[in-house]
């Protein structure tokens, strides 16, 4: 059912954690939505690694905690989002509505135990 996992960052300017894991860390751009959020998305990867880099977006202001973002959401990429949903569901958690995104996915959410913010997508292709 799981088919995949990249940590997101939540950055306050994507734009400029852009520029430092590219110029600095040496990841490439494999895709970018510069208008998403406040200041953008963008996949970086290279040699297996992968790296999403995201505004704050899924809320409409997201909380600060000490002065920053959550750190990261946790993406996981399924081939069954519905039945997904229904076992998180059945477990007795309870994970939010699954919603079509304009990036051309099918996500819903849902915090973990410990608060962590997992974020589960299917591609609307599949």
């Amino acid at each position: 059912m799981l088919t995949g996992m990249i940590p997101m960052l939540i950055c306050g300017d994507v734009q400029s954690s852009i520029k430092f894991y590219t110029d600095v860390v040496g990841l490439d751009v494999a895709d970018r939505q510069d208008e998403q959020g406040k200041s953008g998305w963008a996949m970086l990867q290279k040699n297996g690694v992968k790296l999403m880099l995201a505004s704050p977006h899924y809320f409409p202001e997201m909380p600060k905690v000490q002065d920053r973002y959550f750190q990261a959401q946790y993406y996981f990429y399924t081939s069954d989002i519905e039945g997904l949903r229904a076992r998180i569901e059945g477990g007795g958690h309870e994970p939010s509505g699954i919603v079509e995104q304009p990036w051309g996915m099918r996500e819903f959410e849902m915090a973990d135990p410990d608060g962590h913010l997992l974020v589960f997508g299917q591609s609307m292709n599949d």
